[in-house]
């Protein structure tokens, strides 16, 4: 039986460093992940580019499965620390987001251009080739990314905590400064 109130939420050291009252530590999570999981089904159909979510239907459902697969293994852990189970949250978190990234990457090539989901800048979505370079590429990105994140889990608190954030920030930044340049590049053999 859980208590009245379980730990919600981990600090830096995997400390629990928050609670919640039972009903909304064994409700949010489902909830929150239910409205996304709705959300990601309403997406297809009102992206102006919805016909090509057809193209890679089975990479979004992909996404989806993984990212419930995360967030119930996330419900899962909150639920067995409250009931008094040592679960290592500070490894587990890591190691979820990395793979999530990694699942992105694994997939990333096969994303069609749409507003919604994939690397989106102004550039990809102006051209189809940048759009599929860009994906095809940072690809790599994503998979190496996500298995550097999920490893950060093993490591000290406080270099986790740096790879964490600075990884998926440096992976964006280099994305969209990619897709620039082979805009640009593009733009230069047409014109």
């Amino acid at each position: 039986m859980l208590p009245a109130i379980i730990p919600t939420h981990w600090n830096l050291y995997g400390e629990v460093d928050g609670w919640s009252s039972k009903g909304f530590g064994v409700w949010f999570l489902p909830f929150l992940t239910l409205g996304l999981f709705l959300l990601f089904i309403v997406i297809p159909y009102i992206d102006p580019r919805r016909e090509n979510y057809e193209k890679f239907f089975g990479v979004y459902v992909l996404f989806i499965n993984g990212f419930l697969i995360f967030m119930g293994a996330m419900h899962v852990a909150t639920l067995l620390v409250g009931l008094g189970y040592n679960v290592p949250i500070g490894e587990l978190v890591p190691v979820g987001i990395g793979f999530i990234f990694a699942l992105i990457g694994l997939t990333m090539g096969k994303i069609k251009s749409n507003y919604f989901f994939g690397i989106r800048t102004p550039w990809t979505l102006e051209s189809p080739t940048v759009w599929e370079k860009t994906h095809k590429a940072s690809g790599k990105f994503f998979v190496a990314s996500g298995i550097i994140m999920a490893l950060a889990g093993f490591l000290p608190p406080v270099v986790e905590l740096l790879i964490l954030l600075i990884l998926p920030l440096f992976t964006a930044v280099a994305v969209m400064v990619y897709s620039y340049r082979l805009y640009e590049q593009e733009k230069k053999n047409k014109g």
